[in-house]
């Protein structure tokens, strides 16, 4: 089917519009009869209107960093102790859903340099602050974000498409005419292939008329030579991706909410200066993400 392959040319190309990308999948969605999930396709293209509809790979992790002073000395830029502040409250801060839409995103990722900041109210600096010792008074807090970070997102939304017109592709021979590839349309789920590549695992999602649905993708559930391919995708290296799944594959999680078991964290210690140093392809913040997200497929937590 040459639309299937023109979109995966397009997403494979290192300098190919992932614009382009979107453009021909919505023409080719409404062709195979799945008007449905345009609606992703648009939010993708001109940002979502809805912060709660933002899916989980447009949710990034932000660093609150703050200037302070005690009267004889400044500090500028500078992370503070968070752990005296509520769950939900610290959550908003260091999280970020970016609504953008991805010529916004592709902009701000070609700079390559800078950080995109949220500002905290100053009603918040004297809770914020309890962690701080020798007189030290905030001036000014904020939240931010690196190029790096919304590149990821970038990678996602491609990486996510290609994977579904690629499960597409296996379905439909390019000798196949029009009455040919209807009738193939009709015995293939190709809802579920597309949500489950894009959206992941249970992830709940809103498309066509509202309805909210779970997916669930199994894909990574206990299979090590899964676990290790995502991480790569995402930018960790061969070596180390490998190095991990074989620990993860050895020891059980913590808890649903520490993931990691004992070697797991220390790995994790010992290897994220791989993110500093240009080893791995991905910044230090989002490897951490991207890491914890798929132990936790792994473990179907």
């Amino acid at each position: 089917m040459k639309l299937i392959d023109d979109i995966v040319e397009i997403l494979s190309a290192e300098n190919g519009k992932l614009s382009d990308a979107l453009f021909k999948t919505k023409v080719l969605l409404h062709k195979i009869g799945q008007k449905e999930l345009v609606p992703w396709v648009n939010s993708e293209l001109n940002g979502y209107s809805d912060r709660d509809s933002v899916p989980d790979y447009r949710v990034l992790h932000a660093q609150v960093l703050v200037n302070a002073s005690n009267g004889a000395y400044q500090a500028t830029s500078q992370h503070i102790p968070m752990g005296h502040l509520k769950d939900d409250y610290r959550n908003t801060l260091e999280t970020a859903k970016m609504e953008q839409s991805l010529a916004v995103l592709e902009k701000f990722a070609e700079k390559n340099s800078g950080h995109l900041q949220a500002h905290i109210p100053m009603e918040a600096y004297s809770l914020l602050g309890k962690g701080l010792g020798n007189g030290y008074q905030i001036e000014k807090a904020w939240s931010e974000i690196s190029p790096d970070s919304v590149l990821q997102i970038l990678i996602q939304v491609r990486s996510r498409l290609l994977d579904f017109v690629l499960e597409l592709k296996d379905q439909f021979p390019n000798e196949l005419d029009d009455s040919q590839v209807k009738d193939r349309i009709e015995n293939i789920d190709a809802e579920n292939l597309f949500k489950s590549a894009i959206f992941g695992d249970n992830t709940t999602i809103v498309v066509g008329s509202g309805n909210t649905q779970t997916v669930t993708n199994k894909k990574l559930v206990g299979d090590c030579a899964a676990l290790e391919k995502q991480l790569e995708t995402n930018g960790i290296s061969s070596d180390s991706a490998r190095e991990l799944a074989q620990i993860v594959e050895s020891e059980k999680p913590t808890s649903p909410n520490e993931p990691f078991g004992t070697r797991a964290k220390q790995w994790l210690l010992e290897n994220l200066k791989k993110a500093e140093d240009g080893t791995w392809k991905v910044g230090i913040s989002v490897a951490t993400d991207v890491i914890k997200d798929a132990v936790k497929a792994y473990y179907d937590l």
